[in-house]
Order: structure tokens, then C-alpha cells, then sequence
């Protein structure tokens, strides 16, 4: 880098700074000492290549904004960024997160140094799923947002609508509904004229988004005609047992339990467990949740073995958790409500499965019904007390006037749980 180009690069530099709110010393962290910035600002050094990659990372900055990405004709970056990728997505494939997210941000830094958006997206994306996959719900949510509005985004339809459906689904793990069902309505408008299989996955986002955060079956109508109709039009029977995954557990949240088992036990028969074998034990645990919100315990048993062979390894915190507030729904049915009162209690006092964003709420609830089983009322009543001031944080705004109902000792039909 010349005399000139210094001088450009510091004042491009001492902007970029200056918008982050950054001071000399806190840009350059542990690697750069804040004289050395102010060098690099005031033009008096040059930065070498190492450095100014560094910085843009800092900052957010793309190399393409500061006129510093390397020639066109450089193919070896091109070259890592691929293998990067595809050591990311078979990372991913074996639940190897930490691993995934390294090596899909590498890859993205890569695809940024020379210009490839296609990839950069790419990258990112793989990021935001690890991200997701491994239980940090609201780190997805944000880098899925952020790619929404991406270069690629803009231009393509199918790249913005898996987008924004990964940040509904997101927003509706970390309990933020509000927000899952705006990114959800805005997945399915980028996804209309998408094919098939990227129209039905931000349906799925949006309607299951909307009966968690107590929208009614007529509401979601529409959207669910939309699903079935496309369903016949997928090639895959994995994709089409997820459809009946979600209609069925719709189905069961505007009490239609007869639909919601037929649509459950279809999406037994479609899934593919090896294909995604987290997903299939995961259906297990929601499917049995389902059904013991509607007081059926048949066939629960077996759901509940099923799931907790496989969740304890392949499962993330939040998939415990939801693991656990089931099998404590299920000692209540059983008559074992002292042993639901000792799930549920271990769960909201552990450090991490209790955490705000775990699905408290639930826990809360779970742990109220034991009590009133047990006869301590003025416990249960606490704990509804608690579980609607959960609810209503999460915008589970029905949920928390049926805990609001209990906690006065309201009978409410249904609604055991909330979640499904």
C-alpha cells in the first residue's frame, strides 16, 4: 500500500471506527495497540494485508467498500472457500457445531475477500443453522435477519425467503412470537413464486409460529389449505411428513384431535429417520406433548422411549428441556404428580435448562398442575402466577390468560402446554 493509498485507507478506516463507536485501543483488541491505529488512521503506516483483514472483521467493513479486495485472478481464497464450505455442511451433517461454525466463518471471510456474495451468503447461512441446530436461538435469529437483507437476498427469492423462514423459526425457539409470525408472513410473500419445497417451508414457519402465539385455526386457515395443497406437489416423502408434522399439530391447537392424530400418525409413516435423526426423535417428543395435552396417553409410552434414547446425545438444551416438561406431563396423567413436582423443580433450578428463553413458562405450568394434583394450592397458584408473567413476556398472550385463570382457581379447558 502506497503513501496515497494509506492516507485513503486511514480516513475510510477512521470512519468506519467512529460509526461502530469504537475507540483506537478497543479496535485493535488484543493484537493491535491503539498508537499502532492511529498510525494506520493518520496515514503515517501502511497496513499489510493480514491487517486490514482483520480490521474489516472488526468492524463489519467488506473489503469491497475499502477498494482493497484482492485481484480477480487470485483462485487459491476461491478454492479454501469451497473446501471450507464443505467441510462446514459435512460438520453440520454430523452435529459437529462448533466445528460447522468455524469453518462456514472462515469460508464466508474468504468468499468476502474476493467478492463472492453467492458464497458469502452461503456461508453465513450455514453459520446461522449451526447456530440455531446447537441451541442458540436468538444468535440465529439475529444472523438470520441480517441475512435477509443481504446483497444475495435482494437479488434472489429462494436465498430471502429461507432467510427470513429461519429467522421466524428461530425467533419462535428463543420465544420472541411476535416477531416469528412477521418473519413468518414475510417468508411466505419472498416464497411465492419459489418452487415447491421453499413455499412450504416458510408456510410451516408461519402457521406454526401463529398457533404458538394463539392465533385460531380460522386465522390460520388459509395457510394451511396452502400447505395441503402443495404437499402432492413434493418429491419428497420426508417433506411431506413434515407438512403432516405441522397440520396435525395445528389441527390439535384448534381441537380438531381426530385430525391432528390421523395428520401425526401420517407423519410417522412419511419422516425419515435417517435422514434426520434428531428431527425424527424430536417428533417423538412433540407428537407424545400433543397428545397429553388432549388427556390421550395412548401410545405415549412408546413415543417417550423413542425420544429420550436420543436426545440426550443428539438433542440441544432446549430439546431437554421440552423433553423433560413432557415426560413430567406424563407422570401427572400416570397419578405421579410428585414425580413431575421433582422433573420439573430440577429443571427450573438448573442454571442452564432454567434460563430465560428455555421455555420457563412451560416449566412453570407443568410444575402448577403438579402441585394442584398434589393439593398444595397456594404452590400452584404461585407457580400460574409465574407461568403467565412468563407468557406474557414470550407473547404467548392466550397462554397467560388461561395461567392468569388458574391462578384463581379458573377450571380451563385444555392447554396443558402451549408448545407444539
Amino acid at each position: 500500500m502506497d503513501t496515497s493509498n494509506a492516507a485513503q485507507f486511514g480516513t475510510l478506516l477512521r470512519e468506519a471506527r467512529r460509526r461502530k463507536g469504537l475507540s483506537q485501543a478497543a479496535l485493535g483488541g488484543d493484537k493491535y495497540s491503539g498508537s499502532y491505529i492511529s498510525h494506520l488512521e493518520s496515514g503515517r503506516r501502511s497496513a499489510t494485508p493480514e491487517v486490514v483483514e482483520f480490521l474489516s472483521r472488526r468492524l463489519g467493513v467488506s473489503l469491497l467498500e475499502w477498494g482493497l479486495a484482492p485481484a480477480p485472478a487470485s483462485v487459491a481464497p476461491l478454492g479454501n472457500t469451497i473446501e471450507d464450505l464443505l467441510v462446514a455442511e459435512r460438520a453440520r451433517a454430523e452435529h459437529d457445531w462448533a466445528a460447522a461454525i468455524t469453518h462456514a466463518t472462515e469460508a464466508a471471510s474468504r468468499a468476502e475477500a474476493v467478492g463472492d456474495t453467492g458464497r458469502h451468503w452461503e456461508a453465513l447461512y450455514v453459520v446461522a443453522q449451526a447456530k440455531f441446530s446447537s441451541g442458540e436461538f436468538a444468535e440465529a435469529a439475529r444472523r438470520a435477519e441480517v441475512l435477509s437483507a443481504h446483497e444475495v437476498a435482494r437479488r434472489f427469492a429462494v436465498a430471502r425467503a429461507q432467510a427470513l423462514s429461519l429467522a421466524s423459526v428461530a425467533n419462535r425457539a428463543s420465544d420472541h412470537l411476535g416477531w416469528a409470525v412477521a418473519y413468518g408472513a414475510r417468508a411466505v410473500e419472498a416464497a411465492d413464486t419459489a418452487p415447491p419445497i421453499i413455499l412450504a417451508e416458510a408456510l410451516m414457519a408461519l402457521v406454526t409460529a401463529m398457533t404458538e402465539a394463539g392465533h385460531s385455526l380460522v386465522e390460520s386457515a388459509p395457510f394451511m389449505r396452502r400447505l395441503t395443497e402443495l404437499s402432492p406437489r413434493l418429491t419428497s416423502d420426508h417433506s411431506r411428513g413434515m407438512i403432516a408434522w405441522t397440520i396435525g399439530s395445528v389441527s390439535f391447537n384448534g381441537g380438531d384431535i381426530e385430525e391432528g392424530i390421523r395428520q401425526h400418525d401420517l407423519a410417522k409413516d412419511l419422516l425419515d429417520r435417517r435422514r434426520d435423526l434428531r428431527m425424527w426423535l424430536r417428533y417423538n417428543s412433540t407428537a407424545a406433548r400433543w397428545r397429553l395435552n388432549c388427556g390421550i396417553t395412548e401410545g405415549v409410552d412408546d413415543m417417550l422411549k423413542t425420544a429420550s434414547l436420543g436426545l440426550q446425545i443428539l438433542g440441544n438444551n432446549y430439546d431437554v428441556v421440552e423433553l423433560r416438561q413432557v415426560e413430567a406431563m406424563y407422570a401427572i396423567r400416570r397419578g405421579e404428580p410428585l414425580e413431575a413436582a421433582r422433573i420439573m423443580t430440577e429443571v427450573l433450578e438448573d442454571p442452564v435448562l432454567g434460563a430465560e428463553g428455555m421455555s420457563r413458562g412451560n416449566s412453570e405450568m407443568v410444575l402448577a398442575h403438579a402441585f394442584r394434583a398434589l393439593g398444595q394450592v397456594e404452590a400452584a397458584r404461585r407457580r400460574y402466577e409465574l407461568a403467565a408473567l412468563q407468557f406474557e413476556e414470550e407473547g404467548r398472550l392466550r397462554a397467560a390468560v388461561n395461567a392468569w385463570r388458574r391462578s384463581v382457581g379458573e377450571e380451563v379447558s385444555g392447554d396443558f402446554l402451549t408448545v407444539g
